[in-house]
């Protein structure tokens, strides 16, 4: 099964993390077929890089954004929970509200951002 990180705020303004199984249609293709999920309407995409040693404090973020890692590693803290993305991994990031989530690199980051529409 292949997830991906949702990053939200819950009711209470907590940031939380969320494994996201996603689905692809069709389930089973035949090998000159390819499944694909559900399509995230974009407003643009943009490559960001966080230097080794860099960090933020506890902040929601301005916008909703799909983060796809490329190169070293990030450590993102919501709430008390820290989880590392390195490279391949997906982070749907949507607190935009609330306490928000801090994060800081040793290695520095590479991603791709997708700003969603």
């Amino acid at each position: 099964m292949t997830t991906m990180t949702r990053l939200h705020t819950d009711a209470d303004g907590w940031a939380r993390f969320q494994d996201v199984p996603l689905e692809f249609l069709p389930a089973d293709p035949p090998p000159d077929v390819m499944s694909v999920s559900a399509p995230l309407p974009a407003a643009a995409v943009l490559f960001g890089r966080g230097p080794a040693g860099g960090s933020h404090p506890e902040q929601p973020e301005h916008r909703r954004q799909l983060i796809v890692g490329i190169a070293g590693t990030v450590e993102i803290t919501a709430t008390g929970e820290t989880r590392t993305f390195g490279p391949g991994d997906v982070l749907l990031v949507e607190d935009t509200t609330g306490r928000g989530h801090s994060s800081r690199s040793a290695t520095g980051f590479t991603a791709a951002v997708v700003v969603l529409a």
